[in-house]
């Protein structure tokens, strides 16, 4: 299998890069980013094409090229709800929205495999009913799925993109698409994330109130989704949860000695 990883030197990129790279059904990988791709020594890194890209709405024909034959993407690539404040509306639409569309385009342009499954990085919340508004970030949960003023625009645009994505396997044949709609990504890659990390861990042990996943069973979760097919068409995140623990429980059982 040969997958594309667009945003793949993010938080959840690096982490899905990674993962990949130790999957035997995986093959080749190409590791979209605005900057190289930096792992540590000791993961075996033959199988990665580390692709730097000036923006992820221009795509070079040597761009395109990488993308020919690949089976499958995972597209992270997004402004996150609490660095929308950084960006004015018109950039967050482009990026969450418009960049989406053409590294879609771009992709199956180059011409990929058949099926060609194209996983999208959500969030959770997202209603599908742009009258409905959540009670939890409300304004940024919309952006992806329509398009309004202020912060309630972001909610909407979150809205339109979940829909122009679904619409993917009309307009263009031999597509698959699913949308994973995670809650709080959990790690601990700084201090304050490890905090976090562990807060949620003590509070899962009586359930989740707080939709929240592992960053390492968030990655394992849409892998096993892209390799094995798409189990339906939104992954909520119980769904994700559910899938990345048994994926990750099966992975260690097979590598114990």
């Amino acid at each position: 299998m040969k997958l594309i990883i667009a945003g793949a030197t993010g938080l959840l990129g690096t982490e899905i890069v990674r993962q990949s790279l130790q999957i035997r059904e995986i093959t080749q990988v190409v590791a979209l980013a605005r900057k190289p791709v930096e792992l540590d020594e000791s993961i075996d890194s033959s199988k990665l094409k580390s692709v730097v890209i000036r923006d992820y709405g221009e795509y070079p024909d040597d761009v395109k090229a990488e993308f020919a034959g690949a089976d499958a993407c995972i597209w992270t690539v997004a402004v996150t709800p609490f660095r929308t404040g950084s960006f004015d509306f018109d950039e967050v639409k482009r990026v969450c929205q418009d960049c989406t569309r053409l590294g879609f385009e771009a992709m199956y342009e180059a011409g990929p495999a058949r099926p060609f499954r194209f996983m999208y990085l959500s969030a959770d919340g997202t209603p599908r009913d742009p009258t409905k508004k959540p009670v939890i970030m409300a304004d940024y949960q919309i952006m992806r799925y329509t398009l309004d003023l202020t912060l309630m625009s972001l909610l909407v645009n979150q809205c339109n993109t979940e829909l122009m994505v679904l619409k993917f396997p009309i307009e263009k044949e031999g597509v698959e698409v699913c949308i994973a709609q995670p809650g709080v990504i959990a790690n601990s890659t700084t201090w304050s994330r490890a905090l976090v990390a562990n807060i949620f861990r003590v509070v899962n042990v009586f359930g989740r109130p707080f939709p929240n996943v592992q960053r390492s069973e968030l990655a394992a979760a849409v892998l096993n989704q892209v390799i094995d097919g798409f189990e339906k068409e939104t992954l909520l995140n119980a769904d994700l949860v559910r899938l990345g623990q048994r994926k990750l429980e099966f992975r260690s059982s097979t590598q114990a000695p």
